[in-house]
Parts: C-alpha cells; structure tokens; sequence
C-alpha cells in the first residue's frame, strides 16, 4: 500500500459532557447519511493537519472552540481514513450551525448506540466503550 493510502481524510468528535456524548442528526438533503444521528466532523482540506481540521469543523457545524481533545480511534473505509477524537473542553455552547445538521442533542452513549438510525453501525461499538 502506498502512503496516501494511510492518508487522514475526514475527522470526527465526540464532545462528551456529563457522561453524555453529543451527536447531529444529518440534514435530510445531505448525499452521506441524510436523516441519520452522527458525530460531528468533515473533510481535512488540503494543507490542514487532522487537528486543524477538526477545529474548523466543529466551530463551523457547533460554534465552538475546542480546547482539549485527545484521539480516540481510527477508522478505514475505501480507502478513506476517518480519525475520531474525543472532545472533553470547549468554548462556547454547542448549537446546531450551517446545513450540516437539523439538530444537535445529548445522549447517554448507550442510548445513542441502541438508536436504528445512527449514520453508520460501526459507531455502536464506538459508543458503548464510552458507557
């Protein structure tokens, strides 16, 4: 494999407050996962280190400013690797900003895991090791 292979493509964060994780549910035109519960995230752009563009991603789909993250795992789907962080301290309070996302809202991470309408399936194993 050659190292673009390997390359970050896309970044996503759980921001987890009070034993609870918070998740968008996809805007309903949206080509990836429409009407669907996911966490927040996006595309690296070019020039942008993973870190950078989970920054940039979260103040534009939450409206806030990350303070403390730390990465929680990686996942790789054709080709595309997806880094996961976990968001413990930010500022600001989330909201739902943009077109990405009708709402946010909290769960406790095994309710979320039990949801049939998560974006993908992969993410209920994810979740529970946050219970």
């Amino acid at each position: 494999m050659n190292s673009e292979s390997h390359r970050v493509g896309l970044v996503g964060a759980l921001l987890m407050r009070d034993g609870l994780v918070l998740l968008g549910l996809r805007a309903g035109f949206k080509r990836l996962a429409p009407n669907r519960w996911d966490m927040l995230g996006g595309h690296v752009e070019p020039g942008e280190t993973p870190e950078q563009a989970l920054r940039r991603e979260i103040e534009e789909e939450a409206g806030v400013r990350i303070d403390v993250c730390a990465p929680l795992a990686e996942v790789e789907r054709d080709g595309i690797r997806l880094r996961i962080y976990r968001v413990d301290a930010w500022r600001g309070e989330p909201q739902a900003c943009g077109d990405e996302h009708r709402c946010l809202h909290w769960f406790e991470p095994a309710q979320a895991a039990a949801r049939p309408d998560l974006s993908d399936p992969w993410m209920r194993e994810l979740l529970l090791k946050l219970a």
